[in-house]
């Protein structure tokens, strides 16, 4: 556990901190746990992604079910993030995966949450040019961890894998706002409906298969088959589009 900042150990007094490690968050996560409440701080060195973060939820507080901010601060190159607990539980917990269709249902439903949202005003720009760039410097600076890849993944290197998404783009595109990393650990369900999102920091407007082709792999990956997909663009009232499914599982691979 890091050395906290003064004001921000004095809002922590008498908890203790237990450390978070289901999903994939790059920040380090924390669970605190008092008589009354629960939060959850993020700690991550600056410049790294989670002032990003802070500023998504700062404009979603009045939005859509996220996280509300209790803290947030750079200290010594650390950035501090805390924030309450979101209602329910995560679509990846036992009670979701002993209910499938429940779970896809939420999943369909949060997709329609998110893409309502109008984006005329949205200051957070996650199109497909700024992935790339974003994709491009984590190659060029060795940031892509190739253990991770998915089996059916074909590409021999980062390099090969962004040179064919450059030269692939997907010609179909429908700007909506996204989550950005729509997977099962980060929505989260209470009483038949969709109670929050967490780990929003690459959210912002992006093609809606940005959201629709990972929540098809978290699917996958939570069930072990790729069945569910098909009740999912059933619920989302579209036909499927496996190249923009293909193609963006892929540009998330060099993440």
């Amino acid at each position: 556990m890091p050395n906290l900042p003064t004001d921000l150990a004095h809002l922590l007094t008498g908890i203790s901190p237990e450390p978070i490690t289901i999903g994939y968050s790059a920040a380090s996560v924390y669970r605190y746990t008092s008589a009354h409440s629960v939060f959850y701080l993020k700690t991550q060195p600056s410049g790294q992604g989670l002032r990003r973060e802070y500023e998504v939820l700062t404009w979603l507080q009045d939005k859509l079910p996220v996280p509300v901010i209790q803290y947030f601060s750079a200290h010594d190159a650390v950035d501090y993030l805390l924030t309450t607990a979101v209602d329910g539980e995560m679509l990846c917990a036992d009670s979701y995966l002993d209910n499938p269709e429940l779970t896809v249902k939420l999943l369909a439903d949060g997709i329609q949450l998110l893409s309502a949202l109008p984006i005329e005003n949205c200051p957070f720009d996650n199109s497909l040019e700024k992935k790339l760039t974003a994709a491009a410097y984590n190659v060029t600076h060795g940031l892509v961890d190739t253990s991770d890849w998915e089996d059916n993944n074909r590409f021999a290197t980062p390099q090969a894998l962004l040179n064919y998404l450059i030269a692939h783009k997907p010609a179909a595109y429908t700007p909506v706002f996204t989550h950005g990393d729509y997977c099962l650990p980060n929505i989260f369900g209470k009483q038949g409906q969709v109670s929050g999102f967490i780990d929003i920091g690459g959210a912002g407007v992006a093609d809606i298969y940005q959201d629709i082709a990972l929540c098809v792999r978290s699917l996958k990956h939570n069930f072990g088959t790729d069945d569910y997909a098909g009740m999912l663009f059933e619920r989302l009232g579209m036909e499927r589009d496996e190249e923009r499914v293909a193609y963006y599982v892929m540009l998330d691979e060099l993440f």
